[in-house]
């Protein structure tokens, strides 16, 4: 505890991974106050060094597990390839670490568990880095539904195609996390807290790529309290990117870009 007197603490980051979305994170770290980036961790000693001087960062490490278990840090970003994600996460936990975990944090409900078990036990901050959660707008769907001028929810629809990359990445794992969090937002009760019954997938189906990873996904999804939500997801073919809420008494159209 700090009187008011008292220095700010500073937070002092390490960046797992060299990629395009750690230059972005890097410069919003960069902006915030009593936030320090000390360390970056890199599959090489070169990429370390590239991504470090350009963004003064002091402590290039070539390995992501020296990164991880520097003594100085108290948080990891995660934005190794995703599939990567659930093991630089548990290595960032074991070596006391609180995680911002760039999307999406695991293939699948299991490792997912294995990873906020593993956060839980240690008593250690886990966030799974879904932005949109903080955007203004999704405040805003949230206390229109929840004001009842549409009535009681009953459904939701939301789609996220681009012929952007097919076989490169799970089209599941790179958009379709957008649709799935939304429809959660939009339909899971608010009070729930993770605590009552979730949601089930009651149809689904799915086109694969040439390289097994899947570039087309549509899903059907039941919801407690009668509420059903569907979606759409592709790295083949473009849609228009919007989601819609139906309730009783009125809609809720969201455009492009909804995510």
């Amino acid at each position: 505890t700090m009187s008011n007197d008292s220095p700010p603490s500073v937070v002092r980051w390490a960046i797992l991974g060299t990629g395009s979305i750690a230059n972005d994170m890097v410069q919003i770290l960069k902006q915030l106050p009593d936030t320090q980036v000390i360390a970056i961790g890199s599959r090489s000693a070169e990429s370390a060094k590239r991504f470090g001087e350009k963004w003064g960062i002091p402590r290039q490490y070539p390995t992501y597990e020296q990164a991880a278990s520097d003594p100085d840090v108290d948080v990891c970003y995660i934005a190794t390839p995703s599939l990567r994600h659930p093991q630089d996460c548990l290595l960032a936990i074991r070596n006391g670490k609180a995680v911002l975990c760039e999307k999406s944090m695991a293939p699948d409900d299991e490792t997912a568990k294995q990873v906020l078990d593993a956060a839980r036990a240690a008593n250690l901050l886990f966030v799974h880095g879904v932005w949109s959660r903080f955007f203004p707008a999704m405040q805003k769907i949230r206390e229109i539904i929840v004001s009842g001028e549409i009535g009681t929810v009953r459904s939701a629809r939301a789609s996220f195609c681009q012929n952007d990359g097919a076989g490169s990445c799970s089209a599941l794992l790179e958009t379709g996390i957008y649709c799935a969090q939304f429809l959660q937002w939009v339909l899971e009760d608010p009070k729930d807290c993770g605590n009552g019954a979730g949601p089930v997938v009651k149809g689904a189906c799915h086109t694969l790529h040439e390289s097994s990873k899947d570039e087309h996904v549509s899903a059907i999804i039941e919801f407690p309290d009668k509420k059903m939500g569907s979606f759409e997801c592709s790295l083949a073919h473009c849609s228009d990117r919007s989601a819609t809420i139906y309730g009783s008494g009125g809609t809720i159209e969201v455009p492009f870009p909804f995510w």
